[in-house]
């Protein structure tokens, strides 16, 4: 290792705890990581889990289709556009501490979307939970960060923590299908409010304080042209799919998304201390690994809600029987999530963001023929295929991205690139759902599968031409040197 290298490993072995001790090994070692990874377990569950719910609800409260787009992408853009504020609060007031207030909004607002009587009421209730899950979901991974002080225990944690994301992801219409068919919908909201009380109970006992930063300012100006910016763009998307019969209002969309686009980046230039540094973007890391995991969620937020209704739509298939058929991608995810721990460590993070990519990338362009005229059977290679590839790359993004940064930059790190994972859901669910049509077809399903296969291309390439700096990052040394110890 050089210099910087061996700096950087001995301030991350020098960092402690703010209560001064060490996880304990054994199972109190993986408790704070099991609190963590329920709640982003938990927040990914409900971006995929509602489509299988979709139907049912419409005919409940008589809900047209633009009241049933926005219960999936009302909770996506709210989650989206508040990541980075979340993450400055976390820096500001302590990750754990932010954690906590994400998990009561969180299960409060689950218990909301049980109890309502509306469709307005289950569309504000939805707002509510994507707010708690902006909280959660970065101060999670920094209040993890802050918790290990050893690297190895360190990665490992973040490691078991990342597979909770695609695991999540995947089984949510595995478990929308089932709950819904047995229970109904509203079940589907009941199983968060046993999870979210358990996590904090975990918190409070198992997860020290941290270290708070009262000199991070917030950049509310900022913030509200981030949500305008995404809601505008969002609004643009889904109306591709009527471009022809509402072609102003698509444009008006389209050219106020692009407005408030460049009055972020410029207000974040002078702000003093903004809510995304634009700096941080223009490091060798940091900026296109967000850039890649905006487009790993573009394919793979849109994917599965374009298989969720197109399962459902053109083969005929009932709630359950469309969620079990997403077991092969299940199964290979958390898999995948293991194998790309083992990459990370011996080859370094760009070695899994390449390869898995281009392995999911080529599940999708198997399946793509085979989505709506075969038989179900010829289907489960492709997912496996898609399953591994998400699963290798989940690990790699989020520790290159803290390594990228200093410890203290935890929380915005994470936020950055979090909040490009969630805007590329947006995208992808707007985008490939207008591509798959309104009613849907095969040639729209096959549309939005190649959409999809060329941002996974793109995510792989990109991360090829990002690899070609010459460094591996910290993390990428640091276990290749402790693995010829």
């Amino acid at each position: 290792m050089n210099v910087v290298w061996q700096e950087r490993c001995a301030q991350e072995i020098s960092v402690e705890p703010a209560t001064g001790r060490h996880p304990a090994a054994g199972f109190g070692h993986w408790v704070p990581t099991i609190a963590t990874g329920a709640a982003f377990f938990m927040i990914v569950l409900d971006t995929s889990i509602v489509n299988l719910a979709l139907e049912r609800i419409g005919v409940e409260f008589t809900a047209d289709l633009a009241a049933l787009q926005w219960l999936v992408d009302g909770y996506a853009l709210v989650f989206a556009s508040l990541l980075l504020g979340a993450g400055a609060l976390g820096d500001r007031y302590g990750a754990r501490g932010m954690f906590m207030v994400g998990l009561i909004v969180f299960t409060t607002a689950s218990a909301l979307c049980v109890l309502t009587t509306t469709i307005n009421g289950l569309q504000i209730a939805r707002i509510v939970q994507g707010i708690g899950a902006a909280l959660l979901l970065p101060n999670s991974l920094a209040a993890l960060n802050h918790t290990f002080s050893d690297p190895l225990r360190r990665s490992r944690a973040i490691s078991a923590w990342a597979s909770a994301g695609p695991l999540g992801l995947a089984l949510g219409p595995v478990l929308g299908g089932i709950l819904v068919q047995a229970l109904g919908w509203r079940s589907i909201f009941v199983v968060n409010v046993p999870v979210g009380l358990a996590a904090l109970w975990l918190t409070v006992r198992h997860i020290p304080k941290g270290v708070s930063h009262q000199s991070r300012s917030l950049d509310p100006l900022g913030q509200l042209l981030a949500v305008g910016t995404l809601a505008t763009a969002t609004y643009a998307l889904i109306g591709l799919r009527r471009v022809t019969t509402s072609v102003p209002s698509f444009w008006a969309a389209a050219a106020t998304a692009a407005i408030l686009g460049i009055g972020f980046v410029i207000a974040e230039a002078r702000h003093q201390n903004p809510m995304l540094p634009l700096a941080l973007l223009r490091r060798r890391t940091l900026g296109p690994v967000a850039l890649v995991g905006l487009l790993h969620n573009v394919a793979f937020y849109g994917l599965i809600f374009v298989l969720s209704l197109s399962f459902q739509r053109l083969r005929g298939l009932d709630p359950l029987a469309a969620g079990l058929l997403f077991l092969p991608l299940t199964l290979a995810a958390a898999v995948g999530t293991r194998v790309g721990a083992v990459v990370v460590r011996q080859r370094g993070p760009f070695c899994a963001l390449i390869g898995g990519h281009a392995v999911a990338a080529l599940g999708v362009l198997v399946l793509v023929p085979l989505e709506s005229g075969f038989a179900p059977a010829p289907l489960f290679l492709p997912l496996i295929l898609i399953g591994v590839g998400a699963g290798i790359t989940t690990p790699a993004m989020s520790l290159a991205v803290l390594d990228s940064v200093e410890h203290t930059q935890g929380g915005l790190a994470s936020g950055i690139l979090n909040s490009a994972r969630q805007a590329g859901g947006v995208i992808g669910i707007a985008l490939l759902g207008a591509l798959l049509g309104e009613p849907p077809t095969s040639a729209g399903a096959q549309a939005a599968g190649h959409m999809a296969a060329c941002a996974l291309c793109l995510a792989s390439g990109l991360a090829l031409a990002a690899s070609r700096g010459g460094r591996a990052t910290p993390s990428a040394a640091r276990y290749v040197a402790k693995s010829k110890q």
